[in-house]
């Protein structure tokens, strides 16, 4: 597995337009392949985290076109760009 991180800044007062937002591209993020799943995490107010996790590096590579367009329609809300860490597991429960 190959996980992608990546943390986001953005006004608290408009957290739902994030959402909203992430919710009117879900069938479009699900349609990426090697994509298994996803998830976003509030870390501090106006913060958050979402992991994705593809099926290998070369996956989450191919889909970076994809992923950047995405997160170009989030780019009004956000406070700063998007920071992004990435990398292979070396450890699962």
């Amino acid at each position: 597995m190959y996980y992608r991180m990546t943390t986001f800044s953005y006004d608290p007062a408009r957290e739902s337009e994030v959402i909203a937002l992430a919710d009117s591209v879900r069938d479009e993020m699900k349609a990426i392949d090697g994509l298994q799943s996803g998830c976003s995490v509030r870390i501090a107010e106006g913060r958050s985290v979402t992991v994705g996790v593809y099926d290998s590096a070369e996956s989450a590579a191919a889909a970076q076109p994809k992923v950047q367009e995405l997160l170009g329609r989030m780019a009004e809300l956000l406070n700063a760009p998007p920071e992004v860490q990435e990398g292979p597991a070396i450890w699962e429960l």
